[in-house]
């Protein structure tokens, strides 16, 4: 049964209402005991904790105190039809799942004959058939702070995907896992994603949140990797969300023996853009990338947080995030390199770049370094700049127009690091979703 203190009671704003009230239904809804216990235990830490406001230091600069003032309604479930946009992401050679609201859409999903060794389901079904491994990894976090959006997913998530790649598999197509958000009233999505790699196994899986420019919303994503002994993923998650919306997104991966995460990260929608990825080192070996790049206009906020645990030694990490600001828009970065004492040997490298075109634009960029070992070799560092008007020049000598040569350098800014995913097809799709941030330079 749903119990809530007289403390949490007191917090009556429309989200909290809304919370509780969906809640209550999942929770009357659900057959699990242990989903219902989760969820439970989920809505009571996010009341406890609250919507994170400019006090807290993490959250100084992303400023969420309009949701408290937001009416969110359900979603309404209709018939949905892609946009032209949308179509383009889609790839008949891919293994592609499409949730529309929240809940997955199998005649608009792409499944096809399933490669041998990969398990592919929606999470209510992974609920029922694979409970066993997501409470196991589950419990691998306990101790572990959970930050108030991981716990509203939790306590709120009713569907989203299961990925499972057994041992020694390798699954060569992409596996693309598409959000779609589309609503006439304020809504609140809540999908989640489980990874499972085994030993030795290889996948590549995009997962991409889109939305449409009018729709209000507050998604909030959660996405759980768990890579066993000398696994191998390669990651990308995409966020072009409603130029209204609000997104805020938790990534955490969990990294056994010689594993590697290959991961990258697209920020270029929604009105304010939270996106936090945390990686814990718990094998010796491992070795884990960390790039991403974020496009920000008009007055549009993107915040993004890492951290790096490196809890075991002989491990590499390297995170390089680039980020093109326009208009009168607003970005922040916080990477944090975590050292522990018994994690000598660790190859450790973090750098953030900031090309700044608009007069009224601002970035607040922290990288951070806390290491405990003496044997360890660990680098950071920021820069913020604008265009170069020698090169802007130059390419006007010959006879490129000045906004054709500023968009000629941007492309080469993002290019650089857009180059390092190792799949064409990602790299296609990911230039698609930037269109909007090109087409907006002068």
């Amino acid at each position: 049964m749903l119990t809530i203190s007289t403390k949490e009671k007191e917090k009556t704003s429309p989200l909290i209402t809304a919370v509780q009230k969906y809640t209550v239904e999942l929770t009357k809804s659900s057959a699990a005991s242990w989903s219902s216990q989760l969820r439970q235990k989920s809505l009571n830490n996010f009341l406890t904790l609250g919507v994170p406001t400019i006090k807290n230091e993490d959250w100084k600069y992303t400023n969420l105190s309009a949701l408290s003032s937001i009416n969110f309604k359900p979603i309404a479930q209709g018939k949905f039809s892609f946009q032209a946009d949308v179509k383009r992401l889609i790839k008949a050679d891919e293994i592609t799942l499409v949730f529309v609201n929240g809940l997955l859409e199998e005649n608009l999903s792409n499944l096809g004959a399933m490669p041998k060794g990969l398990s592919l389901l929606s999470l209510k079904k992974a609920l029922a058939e694979r409970q066993t491994e997501i409470e196991n990894l589950l419990k691998k976090y306990e101790g572990v702070f959970e930050p108030a959006f991981i716990s509203l997913n939790r306590a709120l998530a009713s569907d989203g995907a299961f990925i499972h790649i057994a041992d020694k598999t390798h699954v060569e197509k992409v596996i693309h896992i598409i959000h779609v958000t589309q609503t006439a009233e304020p809504a609140l999505t809540t999908p989640a994603t489980y990874i499972f790699l085994g030993k030795s196994a290889e996948a590549t899986v995009l997962e991409t949140h889109v939305g449409y420019a009018d729709s209000v919303y507050l998604a909030a994503p959660l996405t759980e990797v768990s890579l066993g002994q000398n696994a191998v993923l390669h990651y990308c998650k995409a966020q072009s969300e409603s130029l209204k919306a609000y997104h805020v997104g938790n990534t955490r991966v969990w990294q056994e023996r010689d594993s590697h995460f290959d991961g990258f990260a697209l920020m270029n929608g929604g009105d304010i853009t939270r996106n936090d990825l945390d990686i814990i080192s718990n094998g010796e070996g491992t070795s884990s990338t960390m790039n991403g790049f974020y496009g920000v206009n008009g007055k549009q906020f993107v915040d993004n947080h890492s951290s790096m645990d490196h809890r075991q030694p002989n491990c590499t990490s390297n995170q390089l995030y680039k980020g093109i600001l326009n208009g009168s828009s607003n970005a922040s970065f916080n990477g944090k390199i975590f050292v522990r004492q018994i994690a000598q040997k660790t190859n450790s490298y973090q750098l953030n770049k900031n090309l700044v075109l608009g007069a009224d634009c601002k970035v607040n960029t922290k990288p951070q370094l806390e290491i405990f070992a003496d044997d360890v070799k660990c680098t950071h560092g920021a820069t913020i700049g604008q265009m170069n008007e020698e090169e802007i020049f130059y390419l006007q000598s010959r006879c490129i127009s000045k906004k054709t040569a500023i968009k000629l350098l941007a492309h080469g800014f993002v290019g650089d690091i857009i180059t390092k995913i190792h799949n064409p097809s990602i790299q296609d799709k990911l230039n698609i979703l930037l269109e909007p941030t090109f087409a907006a330079l002068e």
